[in-house]
């Protein structure tokens, strides 16, 4: 029997909607999991550009029209991170599935409200928040990390992971404050570093040598031990994340910017190759490219869209500069956008509780828990317990 379309509100479309989540819908529609109701954006000409270039019924700049609208069963919040967390509680009492970005819990001085307030609010809705709202910690759907977690106890358990990303904030965050990485990107490691051990974090150390460099180690209550080296002074050309587990059996894995999954330890070495993003507005040549060449075919389209980004740096060049944008390396590796956001369609449409999507509960503990790392370098990296947390 085929499942009921989906009727999507969204809440605020930036830069990050735009690159990605837009991609996928478009495809949901193209399927008709979903059709897209209404989208609430400020700027009457951003609706009209985003009406030019995707189906939707109507925009508004008033989120309470959309949330009053009886026809959309579900809203995706890409709104600030300052209002993340109200309009998820606005829209879960106004009947709405959520799928909310991340971080979705921020600094009282961000808000003007303590976070948890937030999260007792959210607490007393029971099985509505619990069940209904989903969190963007979509790295939890990425293809390559799901295969390790799902293999982990069949290895004997994940015992150490060492994950590290190296980013090139300074281009695209000069308009946060200095150490905007921690408290907006962090939250996905530590999150995958419970999900991965299917354990809380005991205490965390953090090291900072430099601003948007930080080296976070958790040790986790089953003994493990989970590191996150997370950087914002990388470049384009450089691969940006790399996860490296042991295991209680001697099974190691290695997995490189999602595309690529190594497994160490059996009989041969195993290598798996994930398929590429589509980007919104991208060249589906780069998808071809890698899902067929792998790592090495990646690395090289790095290495040709830095050179485009140093080449518009130099000289400017309005055109170029849309290019390297509408095919970002970053926004071609499989990460679980796609699959976060689907899976979060899938559980809407036949009215069942989200799987594996984080909860408010696991994006205020990586909230907690970020603050804890920051208690960690001002006590010049000593570990600090996060039973607080």
């Amino acid at each position: 029997m085929n499942q009921p379309v989906v009727n999507i509100g969204v809440i605020g479309w930036g830069n990050f909607f735009n690159h990605i989540h837009e991609q996928t819908l478009r495809d949901m529609l193209a399927e008709r999991l979903c059709r897209l109701r209404a989208v609430c954006v400020r700027s009457p000409q951003t609706r009209a550009d985003i009406a030019s270039r995707i189906a939707v019924d109507y925009g508004t700049a008033d989120y309470r029209e959309v949330l009053d609208d009886p026809q959309i069963d579900a809203v995706i919040i890409g709104a600030p991170h300052s209002i993340q967390a109200q309009l998820s509680i606005d829209s879960l009492e106004a009947g709405k599935w959520v799928y909310v970005e991340k971080p979705m819990f921020a600094d009282e001085s961000d808000t003007g409200t303590d976070p948890a307030a937030y999260f007792d609010r959210l607490e007393r809705m029971g099985d509505v928040s619990r069940q209904r709202l989903a969190v963007g910690l979509n790295k939890r759907f990425a293809p390559a990390y799901r295969r390790v977690r799902d293999s982990a106890q069949t290895w004997g358990g994940l015992k150490t992971i060492q994950m590290s990303i190296v980013d090139d904030a300074w281009r695209w965050g000069a308009k946060y404050p200095p150490g905007f990485l921690m408290w907006l990107d962090a939250c996905h490691w530590i999150d995958l570093g419970r999900w991965f051990t299917g354990s809380e974090v005991a205490r965390i150390s953090c090291l900072s040598p430099q601003v948007e460099d930080s080296l976070v180690t958790m040790q986790m209550a089953n003994s493990a031990v989970v590191s996150v080296f997370l950087s914002g002074n990388g470049t384009m050309d450089m691969m940006k994340e790399e996860l490296r587990t042991t295991s209680g059996a001697r099974t190691c894995a290695v997995a490189t910017d999602y595309v690529q999954l190594e497994v160490f330890g059996g009989d041969r070495r195993q290598v798996e190759h994930f398929a590429a993003n589509l980007q919104s507005g991208g060249d589906p040549a780069y998808v071809k490219a890698i899902t067929e060449g792998g790592l090495e075919a990646f690395r090289a389209i790095r290495r040709q869209m830095y050179d485009r980004f140093l080449r518009t740096q130099r000289s400017p060049d309005p055109e170029g500069d849309a290019y390297v944008k509408r095919n970002l390396p970053n926004f071609m590796r499989p990460q679980g956008w796609r699959e976060s956001l689907r899976a979060f369609i899938e559980s809407v449409a036949s009215r069942r509780p989200l799987e594996n999507s984080a909860t408010f509960r696991d994006a205020h503990l990586a909230y907690q828990l970020v603050d804890v790392a920051k208690q960690s370098v001002a006590a010049g990296g000593g570990f600090v317990e996060a039973s607080g947390a």
